[in-house]
């Protein structure tokens, strides 16, 4: 079997964005299944993991080019970094930032990465003529991507399936900022001409799969890889570890947690940010440690008697689930989601029990104060629950179908 995977974030880009088909073309390449990567070269990433590039297998054939940078013209007009993950402005922000978050909100459909999608195009174009491939598979964020699959299908007619990691017209940052009418229309028509086209869409969730348009559609969750984690153990010390990895973004409330360890009062507690942005500051002493490359992020995951998963808030939320729940999950460190008990995340937490899930300030207090107390007695607080329905070498059975 050959598969070509057209996707922007691809190591050297760090971040939970690249994490899932990583996984996935690994365990697929042990299959025997022949692989071509169409991606960026210097993109406009979040982060950087030079790391991550040595677990891209050998076999794997990766074509790199170069996308029109939107990152430089945001420099030149004064911006540090383009917007990721919120497109809110600030009360602090000045006329030409707020006209820049504007542009890009009503202007740029569907994403500003779709200045890759030419050169993109080109290379894909290349690897069909010549090598007989089975199927395309285009991923999503950026969903300007799935535009590249849809160009290919009506001009060769190849095999196509879609991977959606969020939803598109209803992607958290749009519900919390909907643009004009008439290019919320745009995104929608896009939406259910990608959806109805490809022969099948892989989407995330079972409730980001019923918000999108009648399709071909099946559930591929995110899942984990053992092998990330078959050399890391659980190291345990005095201190009581909490911690938050990744980015906050827009819809992400951290107030209950931090309303809670305000008003916690017991010795030997850490609470640690690990490669998080604009989180809001607090009356007790918080460890920011930077990006981590990714398997020293996954020590610090195993090495945590708490981690904090929070779920963004808006209309439609119940089929949100982060990169970062599966790699949490199998981490084995127990876990606290802020959420409401009506998601997915909450579902998948019960089913592999995994941690506790509240938005309630005094329920968080309790359930970090019995936990504490649990930890002082020298109890083992490692999670014990099924998850090998979660496993990358048991998901990618989807993948292998034609």
């Amino acid at each position: 079997m050959k598969i070509l995977l057209i996707t922007y974030y691809f190591p050297p880009c760090g971040g939970a964005a690249v994490q899932r088909w990583l996984r996935f073309i690994n365990a697929l390449d042990k299959k025997g299944v022949e692989i071509f990567v169409v991606t960026t070269l210097d993109g406009d990433y979040p982060y950087r993991d030079e790391s991550l590039l040595s677990k891209i297998p050998a076999t794997v054939k990766v074509l790199r080019s170069k996308p029109i940078s939107f990152g430089k013209l945001w420099n030149i007009l004064g911006q540090k970094e383009l917007p990721y993950g919120s497109l809110q402005n600030k009360t602090t922000d000045k006329p030409l930032q707020k006209f820049l978050y504007w542009l890009r909100l009503n202007v740029i459909v569907p994403d500003l990465r779709i200045g890759w999608n030419p050169a993109a195009l080109k290379s894909a174009v290349q690897v069909l003529r010549t090598n007989k491939i089975d199927y395309v598979i285009t991923t999503g964020p950026p969903h300007s991507t799935h535009l590249i699959g849809l160009k290919l299908k009506k001009r060769y007619n190849i095999q196509w399936r879609t991977d959606f990691r969020d939803p598109m017209s209803e992607i958290y940052y749009l519900k919390l900022n909907p643009p004009m009418r008439l290019t919320m229309a745009l995104h929608k028509y896009l939406e259910r001409k990608i959806i109805r086209t490809a022969e099948l869409n892989y989407i995330v969730s079972k409730g980001i799969a019923n918000s999108l348009p009648e399709g071909n559609k099946e559930v591929l969750y995110n899942g984990f890889d053992p092998d990330d984690f078959k050399d890391l153990h659980y190291e345990r010390t005095n201190r009581f570890r909490i911690k938050y990895v990744g980015q906050l973004t827009a819809g992400q409330d951290p107030t209950p947690l931090i309303n809670a360890l305000t008003e916690i009062k017991l010795p030997n507690i850490d609470f640690s940010l690990i490669g998080t942005r604009n989180f809001p500051e607090t009356d007790f002493p918080v460890n920011r440690i930077p990006f981590l490359p990714h398997q020293l992020a996954l020590q610090e995951l195993i090495n945590a008697e708490l981690l904090i998963l929070i779920i963004n808030t808006y209309e439609g939320n119940e089929g949100m689930l982060t990169t970062k729940l599966f790699e949490y999950i199998a981490s084995r460190s127990p876990i606290l989601c802020l959420a409401d008990s009506d998601g997915e995340a909450y579902e998948l937490i019960c089913k592999t029990e995994s941690g506790f899930v509240s938005k309630n300030t005094e329920e968080i207090i309790e359930i970090i104060n019995k936990l504490y107390e649990r930890f002082s007695k020298g109890d083992n607080l490692r999670t014990k629950g099924d998850i090998s329905f979660l496993d990358v070498n048991n998901q990618i059975q989807a993948l292998l179908k034609v």
